[in-house]
């Protein structure tokens, strides 16, 4: 990789497989939000066919060693049907067995993937249906053609015939070409043997376009912000469309930043959401779904971050005043690696951090943003696993990757129970949360806020003993005193099981 990211981690490498970037440029927080991140990768169809090779990295931490994981393409698992837990990854074009992150994907325990379907490469031309161009979309449901994933699908890019503006409002056409386009997307891969794609791939979740509370978001991309009401009607035209082809599927609003708002010269619409829904536009999608970047958590009420539970907290407040009540998924959320002062240590925490708090917010399907790092070009490094390249043909997992698997290991099946009150904790910076797990035993998930502080505060628990688990999966046992636990927790997140 032309990344050679200088390990500057705090970490002591035994095996060198992890090379350094040379990136220190900092860049405003603007562009942790990934408007352009999505259309860097959005070419990707066409990959390298290097299989992924077994190799361990372990590395050195002041508590832990941690063992990076094997990925290793001749054990991908394939033709799986995933019970569909709230783990996910986007991705972006072809992600089947030839992609040389296919088994970063298997290996993750992610059970979702999220990828975008271009109607401008579907349907370059204004033709009919029988027509369509289904090359570059059958590419992207690979994943649920080889691996039985849950897909989402962001129906994105219009053609210019039909709209001036690529991730705009449809103006040049009337809303049933684009409606014919959607009915014949959701045919093809319903599964129903009529006009089916090759091997039948089942996907049963769209949204439409990506972040489309944007006003402007860049050069020549103007989308549907300003216009909250034409998009309304857009989904009130597709919404039909999609029903009659499968009635199994289900309309996601495209994923609103609902942050960095144009008032805070951000290009994001703060009155898209009450557009849509002043407009009827609630009646036409079955899941609402927003992105969570935890910079703007003190926007929320949460200095100590990561601010998810308050922001879906104002969300469905929002949706109340129009008496709307829909299941929430997340499609973006996410933190890099790099550039300071991200490092890949906190990565890893806020993977922790995201997933808890979306079980405790009762938030369906969390995507994080992204399996593998964007483009080199793009300045952030947000993959669970590095980008492949000329030079580094094979990804490689980073300590988020491990932190991801400990995640789903712990997390995927368990129920939320309760948020401990600050007079349980000791301590309104510590955040803890109780589950029970999918081995019907007592978790709870606490760390210390915000994420870059280096001391520990106690959590007293009562019991017999307690096991602690850190996010890369390594586990030590705690007595008690006098019937207490006294745990110390600091910055980065741990798993607590204890034995009463």
């Amino acid at each position: 990789m032309k990344r050679r990211v200088q390990l500057e981690w705090n970490f002591a490498i035994h095996f060198i497989l992890l090379f350094v970037v040379a990136i220190s440029l900092l860049v405003p927080i603007a562009g942790i939000l990934p408007v352009k991140a999505q259309q860097v990768d959005k070419d990707r169809e066409s990959l390298d066919e290097s299989t992924l090779q077994s190799r361990d990295v372990t590395l050195n931490t002041a508590n832990h060693t941690l063992f990076l994981p094997v990925i290793d393409n001749g054990s991908c698992r394939t033709n799986i049907s995933y019970v569909k837990n709230h783990f996910g990854v986007q991705v972006y074009g072809y992600m089947g067995p030839r992609s040389p992150y296919y088994c970063a994907l298997v290996t993750s325990g992610a059970t979702w993937v999220r990828n975008e379907a271009s109607w401008e490469r579907t349907e370059p031309t204004n033709v009919t249906p029988d027509q369509y161009q289904w090359r570059s979309i059958d590419n992207v449901v690979e994943a649920v053609r080889h691996g039985g994933y849950n897909q989402i699908l962001t129906i994105n890019y219009n053609p210019s015939w039909a709209a001036t503006y690529s991730q705009g409002r449809i103006d040049k056409v009337p809303l049933s070409e684009f409606a014919d386009f959607v009915g014949a997307l959701v045919e093809r891969y319903d599964g129903d043997g009529i006009n089916d794609a090759d091997g039948a791939p089942v996907v049963e979740h769209f949204e439409f376009y990506n972040e489309p509370d944007a006003g402007v978001a860049g050069v020549n991309d103007i989308r549907w912000g300003e216009y909250g009401r034409d998009y309304a009607e857009m989904l009130k035209a597709v919404y039909p469309a999609i029903k009659a082809a499968n009635p199994n599927a289900k309309v996601l609003l495209g994923g609103i930043a609902y942050d960095w708002f144009t008032e805070d010269n951000g290009p994001f619409v703060r009155e898209f959401l009450d557009a849509v829904l002043t407009n009827g536009g609630g009646d036409y999608f079955d899941i609402m779904n927003f992105h969570q970047y935890p910079p703007f958590a003190p926007n929320w009420g949460a200095p100590n971050g990561p601010g998810l539970v308050e922001k879906t907290k104002a969300i469905r407040a929002k949706l109340a005043e129009y008496s709307i009540s829909k299941p929430i998924f997340i499609t973006e959320a996410g933190m890099h690696s790099a550039p300071a002062p991200e490092t890949p240590e906190r990565q890893a925490r806020y993977v922790t951090m995201l997933y808890t708090q979306a079980l405790a917010a009762n938030v369906d399907v969390l995507i994080w943003f992204m399996l593998y790092d964007p483009h080199p070009l793009y300045p952030f490094r947000n993959g669970l696993v590095t980008t492949v390249t000329d030079t580094e043909p094979r990804p490689r997992p980073k300590p988020s990757f491990v932190a991801y698997q400990t995640a789903v290991s712990k997390l995927a099946g368990a129920r939320y129970v309760r948020t401990l009150t600050h007079g349980e904790t000791g301590d309104p910076d510590l955040l803890a949360y109780s589950f029970v797990d999918r081995n019907n035993k007592e978790m709870i998930v606490a760390w210390l806020g915000p994420i870059g502080r280096e001391d520990v505060k106690p959590l007293r628990l009562t019991g017999v003993s307690a096991t602690v688990t850190d996010i890369y999966g390594a586990s030590r046992t705690i007595g008690n005193s006098n019937g207490i636990l006294t745990i110390p927790i600091g910055a980065q997140p741990v798993y607590i099981y204890i034995n009463r």
